[in-house]
Order: structure tokens, then sequence, then C-alpha cells
């Protein structure tokens, strides 16, 4: 009976239409965060409500947040803690991400050239979510060429990860 909040953070609307047709929004409250882009929506097609203002982020309480292919785009994925709170979220998901089993590097994105893309380490990964009380419940490895690395370095793989809080 209670409608699951749902953040798609460095989502936008294009995005979204593509899951409108896939599932039942009645379920969910979804919020869309796009750090990335200083455009500003005006027009809303579908029921979502889009924050525009980080600030606005700690006072929502969120039971998912997905992180669709964007923490590349975070110089450092933990600052997600300043403005995210973490403590009543239930499940965070990872999809398309380039990790790096090696050291973190930064890589040219290579179908952009102005773009820059922190290829974070896996372990550190698993090791942030699991102090804020997360376990890793699913991963998976998509194709390589996902990997949009200038100089992919060896050992990095775009992956899918979900945590759970652990109970």
């Amino acid at each position: 009976s209670k409608k699951t909040n749902f953040l798609d953070y460095g989502s936008n609307l294009l995005a979204l239409s593509n899951l409108v047709s896939k599932i039942n929004l009645k379920t969910f409250n979804i919020y869309i965060y796009n750090p990335f882009s200083k455009k500003k929506i005006t027009k809303n097609p579908f029921k979502v409500s889009i924050i525009q203002n980080q600030k606005k982020l700690k006072n929502k309480i969120f039971d998912v947040i997905n992180f669709g292919s964007c923490i590349q785009y975070m110089e450092d994925f933990r600052i997600i803690e300043n403005f995210l709170n973490l403590s009543k979220l239930s499940t965070v998901i990872i999809t398309h991400t380039p990790l790096t089993l090696n050291n973190k590097y930064i890589s040219k994105q290579s179908n952009h050239k102005n773009l820059n893309q922190t290829i974070h380490n896996y372990t550190s990964i698993l090791s942030f979510f699991e102090k804020k009380k997360f376990k890793l419940i699913f991963k998976s490895r998509n194709e390589d060429k996902y990997i949009a690395c200038a100089n992919k370095k060896p050992k990095t793989y775009s992956l899918n990860l979900i945590f759970t809080k652990k109970k």
C-alpha cells in the first residue's frame, strides 16, 4: 500500500520515457535529479518530481536510488553522503558503470572528447557501501563495448551492482 520513493540520480526525462511503458508507475513516487545539467526542465509529461536543487535532496527520504551510468562523472563518489540521506535508504542500484580492480584513474570519454571519467576502484565502492550498512546482493558485467574510456586500463569492466540495507 505504501509507494516506493525512487530517485533516479543523474537521469533525465528522455531516459525515463523508456521506463514509463515498462513499469506501473502507480506504485512509485519517482524523482529525477541530474547534477550534470544546468538546463532547467520546464515541461514534464510524466508524473514524476524533478529536483533541480541539490540542497532539496538531503531533506527527502528515498527507498531506492539508481545511479545509472553516472558515478564515473563524480571525481569522488563518496560525496553522495553529503547531500543524500542514506539512513532510510533500502536499495542502491549502480548500472553501466566502468570500474577497475586496480587503482582509480581518470580517462577521457571516447565518445565525447571534452568529458572526463573517473574510473573508481570496485573494492572502494563495496567498502563505502558496507560502512553504510549495505551488502552487495547482485553484480553483473556488461559487454566491454560499453566502456567508453579513451585510455581504458587493464581490469576495467562495465558493471551493474545492487546493494540492499543489512537487516
